[in-house]
């Protein structure tokens, strides 16, 4: 028994990590209980949730408040953006739906800005949380990695969307248990799947900067 409890044992540092995941869903929904501040506290959570996963992480308070504090301009400035780009596709379909008529030229803009939205803010917060670069060029990188990779990115969304409807939609219950732990459920899945992609094109960036580098020598000798 008191193996079983030992925190060298497998069951306490599944417990452990289940507590870490616990606590970093909270810190994510206060960190964004301004509904301005989100985009920070996605950062935040990604930049911790991108540690877990590469067991790489310190302290789950500690590292969230610095990447909290890191990001909150860039987290601000994406948070108005995905308010603004949402309020738009509301517009588009309440067009749709209350003009007389119903103009399809709102339904085709609404799923167009729908669309746009998803590939340009699917993987943003995780490039946001392990990269230093403008918000353009995040936006920009999430479109393209997304389409690079649209078979894996389509999956990563199904799945992440299946975890939003089985605790937000499908069952009162599981919604009051969804608060707790469904954010940071879809945090972890959209993270493992983007730090795939990113070792990927990490990895991918290293060959080819070795090989420019031999090239280089291999011209100097020429």
């Amino acid at each position: 028994m008191a193996k079983f409890f030992s925190y060298d044992s497998k069951t306490a540092q599944v417990l452990s990590r289940i507590w870490d995941l616990l606590v970093l869903n909270f810190l994510f929904l206060i960190g964004s209980l301004p509904v301005v501040t989100v985009g920070a506290s996605a950062v935040a959570a990604y930049s911790v949730m991108l540690k877990i996963i590469e067991d790489r992480d310190t302290g789950i308070i500690t590292e969230y408040i610095r990447a909290y504090r890191a990001n909150l301009k860039q987290g601000l400035i994406l948070s108005v953006m995905a308010i603004a780009f949402i309020a738009a596709i509301y517009v588009d379909f309440f067009l749709f739906e209350n003009t007389s008529g119903n103009p399809i030229i709102f339904l085709i803009l609404g799923f167009l800005s729908l669309v746009l939205f998803h590939v340009h803010f699917f993987y943003v917060f995780a490039l946001a949380a392990r990269y230093h670069n403008s918000i353009f060029n995040h936006l920009s990188n999430s479109r393209e990695i997304f389409a690079r990779f649209i078979v894996r990115s389509l999956i990563c969304t199904g799945i992440a969307a299946f975890e939003a409807w089985l605790f937000f939609f499908y069952d009162w219950l599981l919604l009051f248990v969804g608060v707790f732990i469904a954010p940071i459920l879809i945090i972890g899945t959209k993270s493992a799947f983007a730090l795939r992609l990113f070792h990927t094109i990490e990895a991918e960036s290293e060959l080819a900067k070795e090989n420019r580098v031999k090239g280089g020598k291999e011209g100097g000798r020429g």
